[in-house]
């Protein structure tokens, strides 16, 4: 279903537009936190495609379909030695991000643009205990991306975007903030 959504858009924008068509693949590190602090970030990693519909020289549209995963802290448990431990959570998504991307330079670009997020696995780890908890959350969830990037020679390039989205546990609400910092490989289009 997600990889027939991204298709008709693709497809649709492209035939609107009447430009340019690349087409790429892009991965990197993921940094996550699930909560309002810049000091608790947590390293996982992301891969995904993207179309990008060149509009004119200034403006492209990019919708992406990236898997990517989340390491966060997990709940506070009291081991059998009467130890308090933080479990360790692991969150993996599927997003459908549709960026507005504006070329400042011919190489040098920035982004904006909504994503969708659907959670397909969640587990913790409590001293080698793993448990899946995906039926505690709310598995849909969006989020507001910003991100900045340069086009190398080859098809290469670099990015780095951030994204604040909240998700929703068992009556709790936190945050689901990401950093993305990678490398994208753009094949040539019409």
């Amino acid at each position: 279903m997600l990889f027939v959504s991204l298709a008709a858009m693709s497809a649709a924008a492209g035939a609107y537009a009447q430009k340019k068509v690349n087409f790429g693949l892009k991965g990197g590190l993921n940094i996550s936190n699930n909560d309002a602090r810049f000091d608790n970030f947590r390293p996982g990693a992301y891969a995904g495609g993207f179309t990008e519909i060149k509009l004119n020289k200034h403006w492209a549209v990019q919708p992406e379909l990236v898997y990517y995963r989340n390491q966060n802290p997990g709940q506070y448990y009291t081991t059998p030695d009467d130890h308090v431990a933080q479990a360790k959570r692991k969150e993996d998504y599927i997003s459908i991000p549709l960026m507005v991307k504006y070329y400042a330079k011919p190489k040098l670009y920035v982004e904006a643009g909504p994503e969708v997020n659907y959670l397909i696995d969640a587990k913790e780890d409590i001293y080698g205990d793993t448990h899946s908890i995906i039926g505690h959350y709310n598995r849909l969830n969006v989020s507001g991306s910003l991100g900045i990037g340069y086009q190398l020679p080859r098809g290469f390039g670099v990015n780095a975007r951030y994204s604040l989205g909240v998700q929703t546990r068992e009556n709790a609400t936190f945050y689901n903030n990401t950093g993305k910092v990678g490398i994208t490989y753009t094949f040539e289009g019409k």
